[in-house]
């Protein structure tokens, strides 16, 4: 794949003075609307079209229209699921049909400013294909708008159940406009993006993809005072790599709209499956899962003590992915604690495996939270790869054998009588590798 590494000074820009403009309400069919918030520069630039994030957290997003403005772009910057009323959650996100970023881009085409290119992502990324993909097909010129850039874009169906695959909404094949997909290094989905590339370039689209060094999923929104709790973990001074990564994201959007623009373009999109494009419901919680061996894991923890899976064959061992900036997972650190002290260390052990983070920062997290059990690390992401771990946090229970025999994809209380149960009878279970039976007794 053409995948570029990209020095955070692309090009010098030329820098002007950033006005916040006049804002807009743009009609949609019945009583729908959209409040559209401007920035300009000195209207001979690019219009950027950006679809605000699903959390509604602004000012990353407004602070990056501030800089593009003084490069001389126009930003209009929309919040869908504010104006169009809608909660703000996954399924909502993952259902909008992309009529309202279709009749967005047709008046920013009609504005004749220009070249225009929509931006969005993690889940928005999906409406705004759609969008994009019916502003392709229902124009006569389909050069009108250069193409899309997307950030850590998410376009699955659903989360699906820990350790299995993650299936790509029909969206994802069926878009004739160029993309350009700007994967951050340490994001989650980082292992995924080839997967993610040959399907857009499979429905035609012209695709090109950046890493950007030494970030993570959201780091525009990192600020001092985040809008939202979901951004809390993002908050506090700006470490000045993040500092520099944003301020470099002007000039490397700048740069992309000349790459986009230049790109090759299908007459027509591809057609649509709408049964694939459609979000997939997903069963939460404890799920039982067919019994299949545990991908094995060699590796230090954060204190510099080794593990192996194989140490853990005889006992009932819980193994959890999780991060630190990940608010769920620090959520259920104390119930597995408690679960934790319910057993004999030989009887069933707790196993986390962190994601893409180092030994200091691991370290200095549990200076400020109490983790009863050995911290992984998971540096580059290849053990989460193996697990298929899809979203965070992510855990598995394995029998004594080293077997899959139940998993979770998404925070839960762990320390309730429905977990002892089920960690019980996994204890009382006959061994077939010389361990025998285990009396459910705990301490």
């Amino acid at each position: 794949m053409r995948l570029f590494l990209l020095s955070l000074a692309l090009v010098a820009l030329g820098i002007t003075s950033p006005v916040k403009g006049e804002d807009f309400t743009l009609p949609l069919a019945g009583v729908d609307q959209l409040d559209v918030r401007v920035w300009t520069g000195d209207n001979r630039g690019p219009l950027f079209v950006w679809i605000l994030n699903q959390y509604g957290e602004r000012p990353g997003s407004e602070r990056q229209a501030e800089r593009l403005a003084a490069a001389g772009a126009t930003v209009w910057q929309v919040d869908l699921l504010d104006s169009l009323l809608l909660r703000r959650d996954s399924r909502t996100v993952r259902s909008l049909d992309g009529e309202a970023v279709a009749a967005l881009l047709e008046a920013a085409v009609d504005s004749r400013l220009g070249p225009v290119v929509a931006v969005g992502c993690d889940r928005m990324a999906a409406p705004l294909l759609r969008g994009l993909r019916l502003w392709q097909d229902r124009t006569d010129d389909v050069n009108a708008i250069a193409g899309a850039v997307l950030f850590y874009p998410n376009l699955y169906r659903g989360t699906p159940v820990a350790g299995e695959d993650p299936q790509l909404l029909g969206i994802a094949g069926a878009t004739g406009l160029p993309i350009a997909v700007m994967q951050p290094e340490l994001g989650v989905h980082r292992q995924r993006v080839n997967e993610l590339q040959d399907a857009l370039r499979g429905g035609g689209s012209a695709t090109y993809t950046w890493l950007i060094p030494g970030m993570r999923d959201y780091y525009l929104q990192y600020t001092e005072h985040p809008d939202t709790e979901t951004f809390e973990a993002f908050g506090g001074p700006l470490p000045p790599d993040v500092r520099q990564a944003q301020e470099g994201t002007t000039a490397q959007l700048m740069a992309m709209v000349r790459l986009l623009a230049a790109a090759p373009r299908t007459a027509r999109a591809a057609a649509l499956d709408a049964a694939v494009d459609a979000s997939m419901d997903t069963p939460f919680g404890l799920v039982e899962r067919p019994r299949t061996e545990a991908p094995s894991f060699d590796q230090v923890d954060a204190r510099g003590e080794r593990h192996t899976l194989d140490g853990s064959l005889g006992r009932v061992t819980l193994v959890n992915f999780w991060a630190t900036w990940c608010p769920p997972c620090v959520h259920e650190i104390p119930s597995m604690n408690r679960l934790a002290g319910d057993y004999a260390e030989d009887e069933f052990a707790i196993v986390s495996i962190n994601f893409k983070e180092d030994a200091d920062h691991i370290l200095a997290f549990m200076d400020e939270v109490q983790v009863d059990f050995p911290v992984l690390m998971d540096l580059d992401g290849s053990i989460a790869a193996e697990w298929s771990v899809f979203a965070f946090p992510s855990s598995f229970l394995l029998d004594r054998e080293g077997r899959i025999r139940y998993s979770v994809n998404t925070a839960i209380e762990w320390d309730t009588d429905e977990i002892r149960r089920v960690i019980d009878r996994l204890r009382e279970e006959p061994g077939e590798r010389g361990q025998g039976h285990r009396p459910a007794v705990r301490k």
